[in-house]
């Protein structure tokens, strides 16, 4: 089961990584001030964080199981 755990864990962390360096630079958006109250995320910005939530339980669980 650990091994299982682990192969999951290392997955994860490889996507998460991905999807990091995928992301757009945010840099020049900061010079427009009228994108500071847009709430709407990307597809890739969802993504990142289901992918960051399953990384976190399955930490979890194989601490837990460890």
């Amino acid at each position: 089961m650990t091994t299982l755990l682990t192969i999951v864990l290392v997955v994860l962390a490889a996507l998460l990584i991905g999807l990091i360096l995928m992301q757009p630079d945010r840099s020049q958006g900061m010079m427009n001030n009228s994108n500071i109250f847009d709430n709407t995320k990307e597809p890739i910005e969802q993504l990142t964080e289901y992918v960051a939530i399953a990384f976190l339980v399955v930490a979890v669980l194989f601490q837990i199981i460890r």
